[in-house]
């Protein structure tokens, strides 16, 4: 960076392992300090957990020191002082001492993110310093004796000496270790976890997604073979083979995927520390409940789901949780809950957001974008309760009365539908006046392989991503009617718009219509839209690779990418989101 010097030390390539390892370390310590200064707000006389926080900021110190930092040491060590006032008894833990300690959190933070990215720390700690300077001379520190303050780091110190602050110490002592550990006859196995590179996963992933299209190939060429040499012992041996590599293969996926899987809590922890902000600024009490952290997801997907569920929760906070006077004056408790749960269901994960606030009127919704100019008041007497939620996910909607940093800027909702839509998940919304919300995500577990339904149209093989899928229905061809231009149906008292994919996918082909009284549509969602596609054939369900179309194709509309089937032929995957793009534009053309 121009200006700002380098830290030598860390840029040193001798220092480069110490250096990679202090950052993984920090940023695992931040990350459990996070959940653990969200607990000590609730149990603030709890011995342990107050060492706890203490040991996490005393290691950050000298870890820190050790590599030549000096901004970093010096807020933790204010920090450190702080919680040392605290775990000895010598102050109360309120709410503006928390403030200080989550300020000196944030600016940690920030200081790591300097040091990984820039290798310096060209951070502004005086604001910081200041404050907890001042919570330290309001807690006594500044009137204490030296002897007692050079006593009390004596006691520290003492305390302390399990935390190794010297880099080079605790290389040595795992080399002595280790080697001691070898020498011993009764050797144990002291920690059975290694870390690997992200990288290597992404390989051995690919590895695998490339296994599961020769087992593809093979059970293909096992099916001709069968036919042809029918009860021969060559025959039954091939199929034995193939049954042996599908088992083995199957295996191995589900092995390699779960490499890859992270707990969700990952995600969920980060979110206390949103709500109790939140909180503060919107004046409310709100509890955070959170289930199923332990549920695991792919890496990439835990990267993802970051920025919709910040959205959600702060909607549910801001837009559901009323303030505590309205609460109680409906007969509910002044203190807000907020719950955000995690499950598997099949090959999915399942996210819901509840909250028991005012809830969505669907009246009022429709007010909203009658006025914003979205539908006409005409449409909006035609909309069902669902549609009429829906309408939030319209780009530019909002309810909010007045801007604020929170909301009100007609940004949020569609965000997360985006988001959503981008990795192959639904979204769904429940709710119910004066009771509550609940807003439920449906994501794919893995964005590598996917299941797919096969299907024959416009004269070709396609796949259709099942977990886009909802239901496949046989209609007689009389059912099928015309509304203002466009086919649709009357499945179960909704009207389905239906498309062929010659039209979706600008195909002029229309000779694929088969002399049939009978139709195959495939009903598709995401997020909240739901239509029907029509195909000629269902040949079956497959697990698929997703394999992009490569430079010289590029991104075309539509189509998610492709992959080989069990015959070498390549097949396009569809895109069912894109395709809900073109089918709206179309209909509002």
């Amino acid at each position: 960076m121009e200006g700002v010097t380098q830290n030598p030390m860390l840029i040193d390539p001798e220092m480069k392992e110490i250096v990679d390892s202090f950052l993984l370390e920090t940023k695992e310590i931040l990350e459990n300090l996070n959940v653990d200064l969200m607990e000590l707000e609730k149990r603030p006389d709890d011995l342990d957990l107050l060492n706890q926080i203490f040991r996490s900021f005393h290691t950050i110190k000298g870890t820190s020191g050790f590599l030549g930092l000096e901004k970093l040491p010096e807020v933790t060590h204010k920090c450190e002082d702080i919680l040392n006032k605290l775990r000895r008894g010598e102050a109360k833990l309120n709410s503006n001492i928390m403030d200080g300690i989550l300020l000196g959190y944030d600016v940690i933070k920030e200081l790591m993110f300097k040091i990984e990215n820039d290798k310096n720390e060209d951070v502004d700690v005086e604001n910081v310093i200041n404050v907890l300077t001042g919570l330290l001379k309001n807690l006594g520190e500044a009137n204490l004796p030296e002897e007692q303050i050079q006593q009390s780091n004596q006691i520290e110190n003492k305390e302390q000496k399990e935390i190794k602050t010297d880099a080079t110490t605790v290389v040595s002592n795992e080399k002595n270790n280790a080697t001691k550990l070898a020498s011993s006859p009764d050797t144990r196995k002291t920690d059975n976890t290694i870390r690997v590179d992200v990288e290597r996963l992404d390989a051995l992933l690919n590895i695998a997604s490339e296994l599961v299209l020769g087992r593809n190939r093979l059970t293909q060429v096992n099916s001709q073979f069968a036919l042809e040499y029918e009860n021969t012992n060559i025959a039954k041996d091939l199929a034995d083979a193939t049954k042996q590599i599908d088992l083995m293969t199957t295996e191995l996926q589900l092995v390699v995927m779960k490499l890859r899987m992270i707990k969700i809590g990952k995600v969920f922890n980060r979110f206390p520390r949103v709500v109790r902000d939140m909180c503060k600024e919107l004046e409310k009490e709100v509890e955070l409940k959170i289930y199923g952290e332990d549920t695991e997801v792919d890496k990439n997907l835990i990267e993802e789901i970051n920025d919709p569920l910040v959205h959600l929760i702060r909607n549910a906070i801001d837009h559901g949780i009323e303030k505590p006077d309205v609460r109680e004056s409906k007969g509910k408790n002044r203190k807000g809950t907020v719950i955000l749960s995690a499950e598997h269901e099949g090959n999915n994960i399942v996210i819901k957001i509840e909250d028991d606030g005012k809830g969505i009127d669907p009246e009022v919704i429709k007010e909203k974008a009658i006025s914003k100019g979205f539908i006409t008041a005409e449409k909006a007497k035609e909309l069902t309760k669902q549609e009429a939620y829906n309408l939030i996910f319209h780009p530019g909607f909002s309810t909010a009365e007045v801007v604020t940093n929170v909301s009100g800027r007609g940004v949020g909702m569609d965000v997360v539908k985006t988001n959503v839509a981008k990795l192959r998940g639904t979204i769904s919304i429940e709710s119910e006046v004066d009771k509550g919300t609940r807003i439920i995500l449906r994501l794919p577990l893995t964005l590598a392989i996917i299941s797919g339904m096969i299907v024959k149209a416009c004269n070709q093989t396609l796949v259709i991503p099942l977990h886009s899928v909802i239901e496949v229905i046989r209609v007689n061809k009389n059912q099928i009617e015309t509304v203002r231009g466009r086919e649709v149906i009357n499945l179960r008292d909704s009207i389905l718009p239906i498309v062929g994919l010659e039209e979706l996918l600008d195909n002029a082909e229309n000779g694929h219509k088969k002399d049939s009284d009978w139709q195959y549509i495939v009903e598709v969602g995401i997020a909240e839209k739901r239509f029907g596609i029509k195909v000629d054939n269902l040949i079956g369900q497959q697990e698929v690779v997703i394999k992009s179309l490569g430079n010289y194709l590029g991104k075309i509309d539509g189509i998610a990418g492709s992959t080989i089937m069990g015959d070498g032929t390549v097949v396009i995957i569809l895109d069912i989101n894109e395709l809900f793009n073109k089918l709206e534009k179309k209909l509002n053309a």
